[in-house]
């Protein structure tokens, strides 16, 4: 099935039945509170709207893990697929210390 993206059509956002939303797990206690998190996100749609609607979950990468992956503490593609979807979630991030980095939470917003 096709990834379906929230889109914004004369000033109001148009959310598809299934839309795909990017996620960063997260640096730290990250992973942690992405599970539970999604847990609860999961379970407010199924209940708002019973069953009619579901997220779909795209996991982006960014912090620690894009560093250890892709060497690399903010990849493009991350930040391109916030710009695409509109809507995204993301954990907390580590912010790497000395080289001139800025903060990686700072350039998500």
């Amino acid at each position: 099935m096709a990834e379906q993206k929230i889109t914004i059509k004369n000033g109001k956002l148009n959310v598809p039945d299934q839309p795909t939303i990017p996620f960063i797990e997260g640096d730290g206690i990250g992973p942690d509170i992405w599970r539970a998190s999604q847990l609860v996100f999961d379970a407010a749609v199924e209940k708002a709207y019973g069953g009619k609607k579901k997220l779909v979950w795209k996991e982006v990468l960014a912090g620690e893990k894009a560093f250890k992956q892709l060497n690399n503490w903010l990849p493009n593609d991350t930040l391109e697929a916030f710009r695409d979807y509109l809507v995204g979630i993301k954990g907390p991030l580590t912010t790497p210390v000395g080289g001139g980095i800025r903060s990686l939470n700072v350039a998500l917003r």
